[in-house]
């Protein structure tokens, strides 16, 4: 069944519109017609299953029929601090990370970034895309939420957002403790804390930006003897926390 992003506003008490871009995919791309049977979701957990009315020259209405019950979104909340690498990589970090199911992404300017986002509109217009890209991921892998990409910031405005209940890892690959060593310590959940994930550039975190880190109630991890890339680490280390605390482990939440 296709599946279409809709925007909360667009949804009635028993109707929705798909328009925009979706419309055109709708239209142009699948060429559905009404009485098709499609699935859509507002990116902030509802979804519905729902058949198409009409498909206009601008929009599609589909009729709500049956509201989507399945858990599809992790209830572990993890935020992916990425290091903003060069060339196309970041839209395939976010296009990974939605699927694999963080909850928010955080572009990071450090030290050893090649990429340097001049002034706030060429940081708006990356933004946006990096957003459209998480929409189209979720839509993709059945996700009921879209997670939030925010605005690139520096390493010192992210620290000063961490709060002494939320956890922060940093994987290193001048060393830290064993991912084992520090589940044993953690225990079996996180307790409802936000779990951040703070991971480098191609050239990695410097020590001083590690030390600004640990200052901040930061941990350091190593991911095992080889030097991951940095569109690898970030995704590596999310995957485990989800089989370990998230949704993909075989837990009953």
């Amino acid at each position: 069944m296709e599946r279409f992003y809709v925007e909360p506003q667009a949804f009635g008490q028993r109707e929705a519109r798909i328009t925009g871009e979706e419309f055109n995919h709708l239209k142009k791309v699948l060429r559905l017609n009404a009485g098709d049977q499609v699935e859509i979701f507002d990116g902030a957990g509802v979804g519905f299953a729902g058949q198409l009315i009409s498909v206009g020259q601008g929009e599609a209405v589909v009729s709500l029929d049956e509201p989507v019950l399945q858990k599809r979104d992790s209830s572990l909340k993890v935020c992916l601090a990425q290091g903003i690498p060069k060339g196309e990589k970041m839209e395939w970090i976010v296009q990974k990370a939605t699927e694999l199911g963080v909850a928010a992404i955080l572009p990071l300017e450090l030290s050893r970034c090649v990429v340097r986002l001049e002034g706030d509109k060429k940081r708006q217009e990356r933004q946006a895309r990096w957003q459209k890209v998480a929409r189209e991921a979720a839509r993709q892998c059945g996700r009921l939420t879209v997670p939030e990409v925010m605005a690139p910031i520096d390493l010192a405005a992210f620290l000063r957002q961490i709060e002494t209940s939320d956890l922060l890892l940093i994987p290193w690959e001048e060393g830290g403790q064993s991912l084992n060593k520090f589940f044993e310590e953690a225990g079996l959940s996180p307790e409802g804390k936000k779990v951040y994930m703070m991971i480098g550039p191609e050239g990695g975190i410097s020590e001083k930006e590690v030390e600004q880190g640990r200052q901040a109630g930061g941990q350091t991890l190593t991911l095992g003897p080889r030097i991951l890339r940095t569109e690898t680490a970030g995704l590596m280390l999310l995957s485990v926390l989800q089989y370990q605390w998230g949704d993909t482990g075989g837990r009953i939440e």
